[in-house]
């Protein structure tokens, strides 16, 4: 059963107690990400994430926090998104209190030593080019950038080279210091813990974590008008491309008919799809579909890796499968598949003692609350075929249609006369 604690200064602690298991996972969800920032913050968080790694007060080196916690058998690992940034480490029920002083070293006194800041400027210069060498990396941050343009939905979460090699050891301080407070921050713990034994530790170790506030998003401007296409031409031996669409927000009534939608168009290997693109004419190897919702826009976005020449037929038969989609809807048998398999994939997540500090860790982030899987399953349950068509008529606008193709390609006009939905 899961708990919630309300601590001191608005820190919120959630505990869900599973006996059965032998591990425990602590997750410290920061209520920051690439959604806060403007320029010339952009990528700070994500800068800030791999900072907390170099060196605390009590682990002035990144090997002695590594060793801290993988010594003991464990896992620790951080990551940063639109709305986020989470540290978490998983270890066994034994040592849960040693994952919690490990990561409140890590959030409360980190170095910043200068030297470290240079050396990860280089780093992460690396892992944005890595993600340039990686076409079916780079062509969903082409299509973002077209899409959305210079706000927080249209840029790289780790920000770009221009913007990491500018950064001040002040301004990373400054930012470190406004967000991460008690009233931005959420604990999440799942495992073989006790509820009432895990808040104290908690009271305990973050006891020096300062008040604050809650972060305020970015508010997001419409989408660039479309229809519209951005192509990046290189010698690869593949083509890929993204179709994207402006989808629906985090609190949108509609949420789980996206769901469904998504999941019957391209989410998974029984999808449209996958089926009529991969399996029926062999076009592609790898084509899916997923959405994105944030706390006032989201997106819908198709995406592929083709042979390059296959590129035309695959996009006319995607774009054939949304016309299909929008005027005549999903059929009773692919909704009844689609609720149980949806279902399924939610309670098979659970399984894992971080997937379920995970899921309530971000859901206390998102939705100010843990919805109950109960909920969602029933919410799943009352979707109908009336209402997978209305979300399709919703997303499916010829006008807000964008794609991205990177590819050895140097004409596109084949590819604009297939971007009609009528």
């Amino acid at each position: 059963m899961l708990q919630t604690f309300m601590l001191p200064g608005g820190l919120r602690v959630l505990v869900e107690e599973l006996p059965h298991t032998h591990s425990v996972s602590v997750g410290c969800f920061v209520g920051v990400g690439s959604g806060h920032e403007n320029p010339p913050d952009c990528g700070i968080s994500h800068f800030i994430e791999h900072m907390l790694f170099k060196g605390s007060r009590r682990r002035p080196t990144p090997r002695l926090i590594s060793d801290a916690i993988e010594g003991i058998g464990g896992i620790l690992d951080a990551y940063t998104s639109f709305e986020s940034t989470v540290y978490y480490a998983k270890v066994a029920d034994i040592h849960f209190d040693r994952a919690v002083d490990v990561l409140s070293d890590m959030l409360l006194h980190p170095c910043f030593d200068p030297r470290d800041v240079e050396k990860e400027r280089r780093v992460i210069a690396e892992e944005l080019r890595q993600t340039e060498d990686t076409p079916s990396e780079l062509v969903h941050l082409l299509l973002d950038g077209a899409m959305w343009g210079d706000q927080p939905l249209g840029r790289d979460i780790a920000g770009d080279e221009a913007a990491v090699a500018a950064y001040t050891h002040a301004q990373v301080l400054m930012h470190w210091q406004r967000y991460y407070t008690r009233a931005n921050t959420v604990i999440s713990i799942a495992g073989n813990v006790n509820a009432e034994r895990a808040a104290q530790a908690i009271l305990y170790a973050f006891d020096a974590l300062p008040v604050g506030a809650p972060a305020i998003f970015v508010p997001s401007a419409p989408p660039q008008p479309g229809p519209a296409l951005a192509l990046r031409a290189d010698d690869s031996e593949q083509g890929n491309f993204c179709l994207g669409f402006p989808g629906i927000a985090q609190n949108d009534p509609d949420r789980r008919a996206m769901q469904v939608f998504d999941t019957v168009l391209g989410g998974g290997m029984s999808s449209r799809l996958f089926q009529e693109i991969r399996e029926e004419q062999g076009l592609a190897y790898s084509v899916g579909s997923y959405s994105r919702e944030h706390h006032d826009a989201g997106k819908w976005v198709v995406y592929g890796s083709v042979d390059p020449d296959n590129l035309e037929p695959c996009v006319a038969t995607t774009m054939r499968e949304l016309r299909a989609a929008r005027t005549s809807g999903i059929t009773d048998e692919e909704l009844a598949r689609v609720k149980e398999q949806v279902k399924g994939g939610i309670l098979l997540s659970l399984e894992d003692t971080w997937s379920v500090a995970s899921r309530n860790g971000s859901h206390q982030l998102r939705y100010g609350r843990v919805i109950p899987v109960e909920q969602v399953v029933t919410e799943v349950e009352q979707v109908t075929r009336e209402d997978v068509l209305r979300v399709a008529g919703r997303v499916l606008h010829q006008d807000a249609l964008h794609m991205a193709v990177i590819g050895p390609y140097e004409d596109m006009d084949g590819l604009h006369a297939l971007l009609t939905l009528e």
